[in-house]
């Protein structure tokens, strides 16, 4: 089987996760977040060295306030046990997205596990956090143009550099479970030659099983 160099998963699901099983989105979210450890494990066992996840885009913060709290306390809370899992592992822990917004404990967490897990690998996280592909390409610009360099000179290279994180490869397969078929402003530069693959099951319950049929389906896309 071909395997890609980095995967990408979109955490959808959380909320109707939740719902099904009689519980508050709350505890959709925490499923969701604990979730990410196994997932981890199954892609580093897989042999794939680099994954991101997906776990809260700028438009989230349209969410009801009580929903945001509970999250972003959920981030202090349980994020610094879930780095020093990683982190034993040999699990590097990156933060793609902005630090705008965010609040001091949330950043302190953020960088407690980029901090910690620094010199980790070769199987790196990429936690896309407070992220949304537009505004990281909007930041992009603003940095290139402070440059002293000729516009015509600017080309794909120059734009990869001034990325959130400008040393991750392209993503090769992009994973939504939950059901929805959209990109949801998810690394749009990143994914432009991903294979896209959609599966109904919701990410808290995202399995081996699951990620075996989206390697396989890149396998397949791949030997073509």
């Amino acid at each position: 089987m071909i395997l890609p160099t980095h995967i990408a998963f979109i955490m959808d699901g959380n909320g109707r996760w939740a719902k099904e099983r009689g519980l508050p989105r709350s505890k959709g979210h925490l499923a969701g977040i604990n979730h990410i450890k196994k997932v981890v494990e199954i892609c580093t066992r897989k042999g794939i060295p680099f994954i991101t996840a997906y776990v809260w885009s700028t438009e989230n913060w349209a969410r009801p306030d009580k929903e945001v709290r509970h999250l972003m306390d959920s981030i202090v809370k349980f994020g610094p046990d879930m780095a020093r899992e990683l982190h034993a592992k040999g699990v590097k822990i990156l933060h793609c997205g902005s630090r705008d917004g965010l609040a001091k404990e949330v950043l302190e967490v953020i960088d407690f596990a980029t901090a910690l897990t620094v010199n980790d690998g070769p199987h790196i996280l990429n936690l896309a956090f407070n992220y949304g592909s537009r505004r990281e390409l909007i930041d992009a610009v603003k940095k290139i143009v402070k440059l002293p360099i000729p516009p015509d000179k600017i080309d794909e290279q120059t734009i990869q550099n001034h990325l959130y994180t400008p040393n991750v490869p392209n993503v090769d397969l992009l994973v939504r479970p939950g059901g929805d078929k959209r990109l949801s402003n998810f690394l749009l530069w990143q994914c432009a030659n991903s294979l896209l693959h959609f599966t109904s099951t919701y990410w808290p319950s995202l399995g081996e099983k699951d990620i075996i049929e989206a390697l396989q389906a890149y396998s397949k896309s791949t030997e073509r």
